[in-house]
């Protein structure tokens, strides 16, 4: 740089100016001296630093020179160690992002898996109550299947119960099953898988049939299904028989299906259980409590049954009224327990002589009453002929070294299909009855109306 002081030169005059040119020049050197430490020291690391600020960490912060560079440093350290606190920071919300979508899934999984199971215990609720005021076991049996469609969406499914005469599992209600189908579908003893789960009381999933040979297709009349179900209906810890679930594709089900249809059973199975014990009763209510036939009102309400269903569809129909001779000496002589003895015996012959369709009654003292359905005049004949004989051979020792033996007069009536008086069959068997006991003990006497 070229500085150039034109002063005036020469006496006093001349040596005042340079006096000022110098001290002018002196404090011009001290300007451009500070000038050029500031720019050192000062003004080009506060660019730095400024550049810094803008360009973030990875600028030129760190490289500032002077005075700043500490305050540079600093800042730039501070920065990394926000930085990293704020990637840290958001690394932690992300993990507690991603737990709380996992809790949300897992809960909206549980929540549709409680609805559902709400939904099949509703289900089961309803069906439940629909069929436990029902009360005859086989409409009872009838019902069933309707309920369970409508109320659970099943289109295939049966109910065998175990029959103690025959030692099998019988079926007595199903669905998605024809009528040949269910023809003779039973099962005994050791067979198949509907025996074993009766027998064990444990539940069975077959996911598909085809790999599991103890499955019997159901005697080979079923030979659609592929995936099965079967589960024990038990009912007070006593198994009566089996809910059986099928399916046509593999793997149709699932262990909730299997444990929804296992409480479905159960409620069923109590369902049954009840129905037959209200039948029980109902049967006791309509016996005689010494002989067990049939008492004089049950007697008066089959007989009014027989008389429609024989007019309906055109049939005979017998009725047979017998009294035993010298009831009333027995009785005095020997006493009423032998008595009762005899009665007991004469309900044995009638039971001896008579058809499962037969019904006989003990219609008041010693009076017996027996209706045949279906029974014209000379098969009623040979059947009253048979029970007096039946009757005259019983023989009854006393505890005092007696043998008694007694007959009965019989009267009979039957009515052909056209009969007019076929209301009336009942009043000429007894009329018939008291003219053979007035004519001798043992005599038989019928009339057709």
């Amino acid at each position: 740089m070229t500085l150039l002081l034109l002063l005036p030169f020469g006496g006093e005059g001349g040596q005042t100016g340079l006096s000022v040119g110098v001290a002018i020049a002196g404090e011009l050197l001290a300007g451009i001296a500070l000038y050029l430490f500031l720019d050192r020291r000062v003004f080009r690391p506060a660019e730095g630093f400024v550049r810094g600020l803008v360009e973030g960490p990875q600028g030129t912060l760190p490289d500032c020179v002077g005075v700043l560079a500490p305050v540079g440093k600093a800042a730039a350290e501070r920065f990394r160690r926000e930085e990293d606190g704020f990637a840290s920071r958001i690394r932690e919300l992300e993990e507690k992002l991603g737990r709380l979508e996992r809790v949300q899934r897992d809960f909206e999984e549980t929540k549709t898996h409680l609805e559902s199971k709400v939904s099949d215990l509703h289900s089961i609720y309803e069906v439940s109550t629909a069929i436990a005021g029902t009360l005859d076991t086989e409409e009872l049996l009838r019902a069933i299947p309707g309920r369970v469609m409508r109320t659970l969406g099943l289109n295939d499914f049966c109910i065998l119960l175990y029959d103690p005469e025959k030692r099998r599992l019988v079926l007595r209600s199903s669905v998605g099953m024809t009528e040949p189908d269910t023809e003779e579908i039973s099962f005994g003893p050791g067979e198949g898988v509907s025996w074993r789960v009766f027998e064990t009381g444990q539940p069975v999933y077959i996911p598909d049939v085809r790999s599991n040979a103890e499955f019997r297709y159901y005697n080979g009349k079923r030979m659609d299904v592929r995936s099965f179900m079967s589960v024990p209906m038990v009912s007070k810890g006593k198994a009566i028989g089996v809910l059986n679930v099928n399916h046509p594709d593999p793997s149709a089900f699932d262990a909730e299906s299997l444990a929804t249809m296992h409480v479905l059973a159960t409620h069923i199975a109590i369902a049954i259980e009840n129905a037959e014990m209200f039948r029980f009763v109902r049967t006791l209510a309509d016996k005689d409590s010494l002989t067990l036939l049939h008492n004089h009102g049950a007697f008066h309400a089959r007989l009014q049954v027989e008389l429609e269903r024989a007019a309906r569809y055109g049939r005979s129909l017998s009725v047979i009224m017998l009294d035993l001779d010298s009831f009333k000496e027995i009785n005095d002589t020997h006493g009423h327990l032998v008595g009762d003895r005899i009665l007991v015996m004469t309900a044995g012959v009638l039971c001896a002589h008579l058809r499962k369709s037969d019904v006989a009654a003990r219609y008041g003292g010693d009076e017996f009453a027996v209706i045949l359905p279906e029974t014209g005049l000379a098969a009623t004949s040979t059947i009253a002929g048979r029970i007096a004989a039946g009757i005259s051979h019983v023989r009854l020792d006393t505890s005092e070294g007696r043998t008694i033996s007694f007959t009965a007069s019989i009267g009979y009536a039957a009515c052909a299909p056209d009969s007019p008086g076929r209301g009336d069959i009942l009043n000429v068997a007894d009329r018939l009855m008291y003219e053979s006991k007035r004519r001798g003990p043992g005599g038989i006497l019928g009339e057709q109306l």
